[in-house]
């Protein structure tokens, strides 16, 4: 619950002219400091002062807080309160950091334009990590320069294990959306991931499948990467737990222009749904071949299924019917602050916002609340983070493990044409 500051200058007041917090009928009273001379409280009577007023105040059923609570605060941060982005922005993954850049810059935008943080401003201090683990980790060490209170990293899970090590050494909070499950479980209590990964979509995609979707031939095609390979893994064994075998596996490069081969493969082999794991751009190519064989097996997928980049380069039909289950779209929303982020976000950048987008705007604001509530000391903003308990984002609610994981509820989406419909959403087992 928010709370109201307001000054309490009234004679009799048991805080009266004292540098301390009154808490009383869910109103927070700042209390101005006693003069040194002249009428009011004697500094040198301060102390049994004191001792009185709490007396009155646990008498009353009145909270009285010290002033080093409110000094914890922003008033302990630089001004401006500097943070930190590193991801891909150029490379071929580079749209997938460019929706992180963009709902970081537009919540620091939004919270700069109606004040900033107690009256300070953020500031965001951005470097390319480009595709490459190695530049990933030299950009962190730059961007530690700069004392950040914060740092938000990629959604490329290499990145994150090479960065790890920095992430110890300087003790940072650090926010990412790497898929890898592995991620959570490296020890590392700075870590906090505002997206759904490929533990949850593992577990929750086959069981979809089966138990909603009723279908008990199942095939994978996957890009054969770490995020596509992992996940394709993972799932087989949610699969084999469901007492359900998989028809058919198959993977193709990254680079690849022709998954011809494999589709065949999966439609000889009796499948009654497929599975596509990748990136959008091979994702997009795997629909069209599938369309172009005249291959009518239901498709589930990655949020690639329903991006933009994919959607972009699919014909209506090539991409109809198409299931995917991941992070949430605002795009769907009819929330009138999701639209006006969808509307704000593709006038500035000409680039609609997507789940990555959402999940980096969200943590801004998490940051926000963190430094509002303790101020910018980086082991007392962790700490804050890790006490998430149902933060309202713009889509779904957040919620902190003990892992660091935040995102726990995921959306499931078909594509009516080129336009994405909600169809559900659906909760990791256990929340």
């Amino acid at each position: 619950m928010a709370m109201n500051l307001r000054t309490v200058d009234q004679e009799g007041s048991a805080c009266l002219r004292l540098r301390v917090f009154c808490l009383k009928a869910g109103r927070l009273s700042k209390i101005r400091r006693p003069h040194q001379s002249g009428r009011g409280v004697r500094v040198d009577n301060l102390g049994q002062t004191m001792k009185k007023i709490v007396g009155i105040g646990i008498a009353a059923g009145v909270l009285v807080a010290p002033m080093h609570l409110w000094a914890q605060g922003v008033a302990n941060c630089p001004n401006p309160i500097p943070l930190a982005l590193t991801v891909p922005l150029t490379s071929g993954i580079a749209l997938l950091g460019v929706q992180a850049r963009n709902g970081v810059e537009d919540a620091i935008d939004q919270i700069n334009a109606a004040g900033g943080i107690g009256g300070k401003k953020l500031k965001l201090s951005v470097e390319d990590a480009t595709a490459s683990a190695t530049t990933a980790l030299n950009s962190l060490n730059r961007l530690m320069g700069g004392d950040p209170v914060v740092v938000f990293s990629s959604m490329i899970s290499p990145h994150i294990f090479t960065q790890a090590e920095v992430v110890k050494r300087d003790g940072v909070p650090f926010m990412f959306t790497g898929t890898n499950a592995q991620l959570a479980h490296l020890g590392i209590p700075w870590f906090f991931r505002m997206h759904v990964h490929d533990g949850q979509l593992a577990d929750l995609v086959p069981r979809y499948v089966v138990e909603t979707m009723k279908m008990k031939k199942p095939a994978i095609i996957a890009v054969s990467d770490d995020y596509g390979l992992g996940a394709s893994k993972e799932m087989q064994k949610t699969f084999e737990s469901l007492g359900v075998k998989l028809v058919a596996l198959e993977s193709y490069g990254a680079s690849d222009k022709d998954m011809s081969a494999q589709l065949t493969n999966i439609k000889k082999a009796g499948a009654d749904v497929i599975l596509v794991w990748g990136r959008p751009g091979d994702v997009t190519l795997v629909l069209k071949q599938r369309k172009q064989l005249g291959i009518d097996i239901p498709v589930v997928g990655n949020s690639s299924v329903v991006s933009t980049p994919a959607l972009n380069n699919l014909t209506a039909e090539e991409a109809d019917g198409a299931l995917a289950i991941g992070g949430m779209i605002p795009q769907v929303s009819q929330d009138p602050v999701a639209q006006d982020f969808v509307k704000r976000v593709t006038d500035k950048y000409r680039v609609p916002p997507d789940n990555f987008a959402v999940a980096y705007r969200d943590a801004t604001y998490m940051v926000k609340a963190a430094i509002e509530k303790v101020g910018c000391d980086r082991k007392a903003v962790r700490d804050e983070l890790a006490k998430t308990k149902d933060f309202k984002g713009l889509l779904i609610t957040y919620k902190a493990d003990s892992y660091g994981d935040l995102a726990h509820t995921l959306g499931v989406y078909r594509n009516k044409g080129k336009s994405p419909q909600l169809v559900e959403t659906i909760k990791e087992r256990g929340f």
